[in-house]
């Protein structure tokens, strides 16, 4: 049984369905070469990653203070710690993370952003964020009251 705040994961899960949504249709509706000639698209991708990013790892703090009371120092540790739990299985995890050191970029470095690394990676991982998405939602509704 999970003690976290159901109507927070259900904020954070949906804020990241959208900017999942967004994400997929920028990638999708471009070509490489499209996307890196359009600056509204690359701006647009990179805060659409980082929104992303952030919600499912503010969810995934959320539960793992809530139900296993352990305060991950970062989002890479939050992701790496829900397989650990069991919650997810660990390549979800690893590719999770992997994620979460590309939003640092952007967040960070972002002058010295790759935007054709961050369009291929992107699009390579959007199936891999939508299972994280199902599995965290799963996680958070399984002892939900009928």
């Amino acid at each position: 049984m999970t003690h976290i705040d159901k109507e927070y994961a259900e904020r954070l899960l949906e804020e990241a369905r959208e900017a999942l949504k967004l994400a997929r249709s920028i990638i999708s509706r471009r070509s490489l070469d499209e996307f890196m000639a359009d600056p509204e698209a690359r701006y647009a991708l990179r805060y659409t990653l980082i929104l992303l990013v952030e919600s499912l790892a503010d969810l995934s703090v959320a539960i793992l203070e809530a139900d296993f009371g352990e305060a991950p120092a970062s989002y890479r540790e939050a992701f790496l710690s829900l397989s650990t739990r069991g919650i997810t299985g660990y390549t979800l995890a690893e590719s999770m993370a992997r994620l979460a050191s590309l939003r640092n970029l952007l967040v960070h470095r972002y002058w010295n952003i790759d935007d054709a690394r961050l369009y291929r990676e992107t699009g390579e991982n959007l199936s891999l964020v939508e299972r994280l998405v199902e599995e965290l939602e799963r996680y958070v509704e399984a002892d939900k009251d009928p």
